[in-house]
């Protein structure tokens, strides 16, 4: 195994290491991307604990009894995969899948400025509540207060992630 980094030294975390499976070093993850067939196609990640990043070659992916597993080289006993439970499995920043028109990775709309249509500051985006219907903002005022903007389309009218804001239409009440 290898310490690496990337070129940019950005890196995107796909899951959560979990506990080994079986006797070959293979060890169950917790995906946080939603696209799970995302993993079929991984050929090189980064393990991660506390400060340490490995990059290792991905040898399988597989799902079994509905719980994916993964196998990378030089994992070859389950002690060695126990060392890594409860880390993180990442990928360069510069091979993450190209998402369709108008979707967006969390993490870019973390920290955008958002404004009303008149370019009014309201709030900054802190982070994005996954819930059944859609998706819900959570924004900070410069006042500290927050607000839970939702994800729709007669609230959320442009988001430029270059220009780092959002554009929305307020909802009475929302930002007072």
């Amino acid at each position: 195994m290898s310490a690496a980094a990337a070129d940019d030294g950005a890196f995107i975390t796909l899951a959560q290491i979990g506990k080994p499976r079986g006797v070959g070093g293979e060890f169950y993850i917790w995906p946080l991307a939603e696209d799970i067939e995302r993993f079929y196609q991984l050929k090189r990640v980064y393990l991660v604990r506390r400060k340490q990043r490995m990059a290792m070659e991905v040898e399988s992916f597989r799902i079994v009894s509905g719980k994916p597993v993964i196998k990378v080289r030089g994992i070859d006993a389950p002690e060695d995969a126990h060392d890594w439970a409860t880390g993180y499995l990442e990928i360069d920043a510069a091979d993450r899948i190209t998402l369709p028109k108008g979707t967006y990775f969390q993490d870019d709309l973390i920290g955008l400025d958002v404004e009303d249509e008149d370019g009014k500051h309201l709030a900054t985006l802190e982070s994005v509540l996954e819930m059944p219907a859609n998706d819900v903002y959570i924004c900070r005022t410069s006042a500290g207060a927050e607000v839970l903007v939702p994800a729709v389309e007669t609230v959320i009218k442009k988001i430029d992630v270059k220009a780092r804001k959002m554009i929305i239409y307020p909802l009475l009440g929302l930002f007072e």
